[in-house]
C-alpha cells in the first residue's frame, strides 16, 4: 500500500486537488456540481484529452511538438472537406482519413528531428508556420460548415447518457497507457527519454522511437479534428491555436517531465480534467476571460515546481524497468 500511495502520489494529488476545486466551484455556483454540467466539461475537453495523450507521447522522449495544433486545424480541414463532397455518408472513411493526415504531418515532424538531428522546438515551429500558411493560401480563410448527415451526428451521440466524444477520450487514454506500458514500443519509448546513451546500448533506435511517437500524436490530433468537426458541424483554418500550450500544460501538470522519460496517462488525462473544471468554474461565477488564463498560467508553475521537486523515483524506476525489459 506505502509502494502504491508513492508512486502515486502525483495522481492522488491531483485528485485531491479536483475535489477542493469542486468543493469551492459548488459553493460560489451550485450549476457546477449538476450532472449536465459535469458532462459538459467532460465533452467540452474531449478532443484536447485526446491530443494530450499524444503530445505526452512526444514529450517522453524529450522532445515537443508545436505545431500540434495546426495539425489538428489541417486534418479537420481536410475531413471536412471530406465530409461535405459525401454528404456526410461516410463518417469511418472521414476519421481514418483524418488521422492519416494528422499521422503523416506527425510523422514528418518525427523524420525532420530524427534524420536530422535539429532540435524539436526549431522543426516543429517551422512546421506551424508552414502548415498554417499553406491552409490560410489553400482555403483563402474560408470556412467548411455545414457539415450534416451521419457525420454531423456521431460525435454527439449518447451512451449511457455520454457523448461519443467522451467515450472515445476515454479509449485513446485507456490505449495509450497500454501501449506506453504494455508494449515493447512504449518501453523503447520511455527508455529513450529517460537515458538516450543507455537505450543506443541496448540496440534501441531513437529514430524509431521519435518516428512513431510523432506520427502517434500526429494520428490523434487527426482523431481529435474529425470529433470536433462532426460537434460543431464546421472547420475553419484557424482551428486550434493556442492549442499547443494548453496541451503541454495538461502534460505537464500530470506529472510528464520535459528532459524525458517520465510520464503519467493518469495524470494527463486528470491534468485536462484540472484545466477543464477551472475554466468551467470560472466562467459559471463570470469572472473575466484574462483572469482564467492567469490561474491557468498559476497552475501550470506551481506544476513545474511540484515536478522540479519530485523529479527523479518513480519516473527514473520506469524508465530503468523500460531498459530493463529491452535488454530481455
Amino acid at each position: 500500500m506505502r509502494s502504491f500511495l508513492k508512486t502515486k502520489s502525483r495522481e492522488l494529488i491531483l485528485l485531491a486537488v479536483l475535489a477542493v476545486i469542486a468543493v469551492v466551484a459548488t459553493s460560489i455556483t451550485p450549476a457546477f456540481i449538476r450532472r449536465l454540467n459535469i458532462i459538459n466539461i467532460l465533452n467540452n475537453n474531449a478532443t484536447l484529452g485526446v491530443m494530450a495523450m499524444g503530445m505526452m507521447v512526444v514529450i517522453v522522449t524529450g522532445n515537443i511538438d508545436v505545431s500540434v495544433g495546426a495539425q489538428y486545424a489541417v486534418a479537420g480541414m481536410v475531413v471536412a472537406l471530406f465530409a461535405k463532397a459525401t454528404n456526410g455518408q461516410q463518417v469511418v472513411p472521414a476519421i481514418l482519413l483524418g488521422m492519416l493526415t494528422g499521422m503523416v504531418l506527425g510523422l514528418f515532424n518525427g523524420i525532420l528531428i530524427a534524420k536530422l538531428n535539429i532540435p524539436a522546438i526549431v522543426v516543429t515551429l517551422g512546421t506551424l508556420s508552414i502548415m498554417r500558411g499553406v491552409l490560410n493560401l489553400i482555403t483563402s480563410g474560408n470556412w467548411v460548415d455545414g457539415l450534416g448527415g451521419p457525420f454531423g451526428k456521431f460525435a454527439n451521440i449518447r451512451i449511457l447518457g455520454y457523448p461519443l466524444a467522451v467515450h472515445i477520450w476515454i479509449l485513446v487514454v485507456v490505449l495509450t497507457a497500454l501501449l506506453l506500458y504494455g508494449t515493447r514500443w512504449g518501453r523503447d519509448i520511455l527508455c529513450v527519454g529517460g537515458n538516450k546513451m543507455a537505450a543506443q546500448r541496448l540496440g534501441i533506435s531513437q529514430t524509431k522511437a521519435y518516428l512513431l511517437s510523432f506520427a502517434y500524436s500526429g494520428a490523434l490530433a487527426g482523431l481529435a479534428a474529425a470529433i470536433a468537426a462532426s460537434k460543431l458541424k464546421i472547420a475553419q483554418p484557424s482551428n486550434g491555436t493556442g492549442y499547443e500550450m494548453q496541451l503541454i500544460a495538461a502534460c505537464v501538470i500530470g506529472g510528464t517531465q520535459f528532459s524525458g522519460g517520465i510520464a503519467s496517462v493518469l495524470g494527463t488525462f486528470l491534468g485536462v480534467l484540472l484545466l477543464g473544471m477551472v475554466d468551467n468554474a470560472l466562467v459559471l461565477a463570470k469572472v473575466p476571460v484574462y483572469w482564467q488564463e492567469l490561474v491557468t498560467g498559476i497552475i501550470i508553475i506551481l506544476a513545474v515546481i511540484s515536478g522540479a521537486l519530485n523529479r527523479g523515483g518513480v519516473g527514473r524506476r520506469v524508465a530503468k524497468e523500460g531498459a530493463s525489459d529491452a535488454a530481455k
